[in-house]
């Protein structure tokens, strides 16, 4: 069941990251550590209890919203690892993305669910595990079965790491098929998605309408006629 020699963990002050794991230790060694720290700014002391369990693990998912945290975790990691990756879910600005991505072991995506071979192309040598997990999670590939106009059934390839992907989903099977029926998907899927609302003046799409835009990309129609 599991991936050889992937072992993830998802870093959380406790507000982000349980869907996360609840969805990828279907496939992965995976756990859900909550980061006990002290201090701020560029006086943040990670417990040693804590820096000693990240040895374990060679990709990392990590939802922290101090962003303070985020760095020093992002700086140890590489110290304690130098084969582990990070997947930042939590962060904001262009500024603090370059200089996360400074390290060389870390990516920050606009959204989790848009990460593929594609987007990681300049990491995927270096942490062949990142091949491995995109396998089974990154951006949505799905294929919907009809068979008399009704959804018959899903079969999902890859699902979105927060497991938006299947439980949006689920509630369609067995339902009419139309010309609606994309649309209503892509606004559903919105509903389970956490992603932030969108910032005015900042962006031009809103995360959650990403996550409905991509997750609607991803479907592959099956027509079922025996």
């Amino acid at each position: 069941m599991y991936g050889e020699k992937v072992k993830v963990a998802i870093l959380s002050d406790g507000a982000y990251g349980e869907r996360a794991y609840k969805t990828i230790k279907s496939k992965f060694p995976c756990e859900f550590i909550v980061v006990k720290y002290h201090g701020d700014f560029d006086e943040i002391t990670i417990s040693e209890e804590i820096l000693k369990n990240l040895k374990n693990y060679n990709l990392f998912l990590c939802y922290t919203l101090n962003p303070d945290l985020t760095y020093e975790l992002v700086k140890k990691i590489k110290e304690l690892n130098s084969k582990a990756f990070i997947l930042i879910g939590a962060w904001k600005g262009e500024g603090f993305k370059k200089q996360l991505e400074s390290f060389g072991n870390a990516f920050c995506p606009h959204i989790m669910c848009d990460i593929d071979e594609n987007e990681l192309k300049d990491y995927l040598n270096k942490y062949p595990q990142l091949k491995k997990f995109l396998k089974y999670f990154g951006k949505p590939k799905v294929k919907l079965y009809i068979k008399n106009k009704k959804i018959k059934n899903i079969e999902v390839f890859r699902e979105a790491p927060c497991g938006s992907t299947s439980e949006t989903l689920k509630e369609f099977i067995g339902k009419e098929f139309n010309d609606k029926t994309l649309t209503d998907i892509g606004l559903r899927v919105q509903h389970f998605c956490r992603a932030g609302k969108i910032r005015i003046f900042v962006e031009k799409e809103g995360k959650k309408t990403k996550a409905g835009r991509i997750l609607v990309n991803g479907i592959q129609i099956v027509n079922e006629t025996f």
